[in-house]
Formats: C-alpha cells, structure tokens, sequence
C-alpha cells in the first residue's frame, strides 16, 4: 500500500497537472476520494465549496483542490464526457444547448491479466475506423484494468455540432462501432480466453472518464496515453508510478475527419435515447428535480 504523500507527490509534477489540464479544460471534474462515507461508498466530489460544478481552469488549481479537500483524501481526477460553453451553475450541466462538444468513447474493460486481449480490442476498433479515413483524432488511454478509445470531439466539423447535439453524435458513432464490431469482439474474446471482456457504450450526460497521468481510482497505476503507432510494444508496466511511459501527443486532431462516420452512425442509429425531459412543478422546484436526477449518475464512475 502506497502512503498518501505519494499521490500527493505525483499531482505535484508539472507534467501531470498539464495532462490533466489539456484534457479537464470545460469539463465537469470529478474527484474520486480515498476516504468513504457512511455507506461505505468512495466519496466522488463534483462542486466547489460555493456548490458550483467543480472545475479546473489552470493547472496550479490542481493542487489547490487536493488541499482544499485533504480530509477525504482525493486520488483520481475525472472529467466529463462533454464539453461545456459555461460552468457556472448545476443548470448548465443538463442544459443540451450548453454542450459544446463530446467526446466518443469506447470503453473496454477486461482483466489485467488478459491485457492482450483488450489491446486486439483496440486494434480492431482503430482498424475500422480508419476505414472512414480516420487517423489523426484517435487517442489511447490505459486505465486500470482496460483501456479507453476516444475519438477526439474536434475531430467534427463545427457546422455539424448545429444540425446534431453533440451528445447525440457520440452516442451514435460508439453504438454503431459496436454493432459493426460485434462478431470481432466474440471472437477475440473466445480467442484469448478473456471471459471478463466488455466492450461498452457509456455515453450518457453525466459520464466521467479519468484524465491522462491521473491515478487509478483502486490500482496504484497512472493512467498513460499509448502512440496507436507502438500497440505492439505496449506493457501495463508502463502505468506503473514514477516509472510511467506515457505518450505526450495525444492531443491532436483533423477537423472534419470524422464527419462521414459520424453522419452514418447517426443516420443508422439517431439521437441518445434517455435524454431526461426536465420541466417546472409546482410540487417539485427545478434545480430539486435536476439534483435528483444526476445522484443517479454520481454512483458509478470510469
């Protein structure tokens, strides 16, 4: 068991704070603590102390957040799958209109020990997807016991992100990629013997995904990005801390080049399908309802 002060230690690191800043920047943090509450449950910090939308705007608040909530001791730092225009109250985070962009995730899941396994899951994946001439907007992240697969969400022409919510568009490409894909998976699953493997849709409004170099939120593992070009040379000893190997470049993007895949997939597919309809009560106020509807989101994190 790692002492705290190592965690601590670890978000001092300029590298990892900029990881985290390049990719929690308009999204909706969340901290994963250490300490638990009295049903024993791993307490997820998602306001500030004025009850805003937790967020992070520069690197230095990295820390000032780790101090700031030091009795509960934070290990893991999330963001949302969306992107946000404003975050200044909770309205602004079921608002559609104020989602900006999101971002398409495939979630793959399996036991550490069949790790090869879920790498073929992202050579499959990343092979289909360059079949829609996408090459440039994929990023890799390793997280824990799997991996996620994003599609960069400026991979998109803006003009589309006017005719389809964004939301809407993510859901449809994950979806449809999976579907396509179905017969793969089985097979790979039955391949490697990997009887825990899953291949996920998780896209919904309140969704968290762990940002790049933060640390498992039950592994003591840093969550590294993998060049898709070196799959073949990737080991989980690359997450270990202090000795990680994690590539710097994920960031990068082609606008547009995800617009003919994204147009097919909704087409085939069409919008998220459990979109909340909010609307006043005279019985129950507004802001009651949207607090009651997102606890059901802030039980489960990635």
């Amino acid at each position: 068991m790692y002492a705290y002060n190592i965690i601590k230690e670890h978000y001092s690191r300029e590298d990892v704070q900029n990881e985290i800043l390049k990719f929690a920047e308009s999204r909706w943090i969340g901290i994963h603590c250490e300490k638990t509450d009295e049903k024993k449950r791993n307490i997820l910090i998602r306001y500030d102390k004025n009850k805003k939308p937790l967020k992070i705007n520069n690197k230095n608040q990295i820390l000032n957040i780790i101090n700031e909530f030091e009795k509960y001791k934070p290990r893991t730092f999330y963001a949302s799958i969306n992107v946000y225009r404003k975050l200044d109250y909770i309205e602004n985070t079921i608002d559609r209109e104020n989602i900006i962009a999101c971002t398409p995730t495939w979630d793959i899941d399996n036991d550490l020990s069949k790790w090869p396994a879920t790498i073929a899951i992202v050579e499959e994946i990343i092979s289909f997807l360059s079949n829609y001439n996408i090459e440039k907007s994929i990023f890799i992240k390793w997280s824990g016991n799997g991996c996620h697969i994003h599609l960069h969400e400026k991979s998109f022409s803006p003009n589309l992100f006017k005719k389809i919510n964004p939301l809407d568009l993510a859901y449809s490409i994950v979806e449809y990629v999976n579907k396509k894909l179905y017969e793969k998976y089985l097979d790979i699953k039955n391949n490697f013997k990997a009887e825990e493997l899953v291949v996920e849709n998780k896209i919904d409004p309140q969704r968290l995904y762990t940002c790049p170099l933060s640390i498992h939120r039950k592994q003591y593992l840093t969550c590294v990005c993998i060049d898709k070009n070196k799959l073949n040379e990737f080991s989980p000893e690359w997450a270990k801390i202090n000795e990680f190997k994690h590539f710097y470049d994920w960031n990068n993007f082609s606008i547009g080049e995800a617009d003919e895949l994204a147009l097919k997939a909704y087409e085939n597919i069409g919008p998220y399908p459990h979109y909340p309809r909010l609307r006043k009560r005279k019985t129950i106020p507004l802001d009651m309802q949207i607090i009651k509807w997102l606890k059901k989101f802030e039980e489960e994190v990635t």
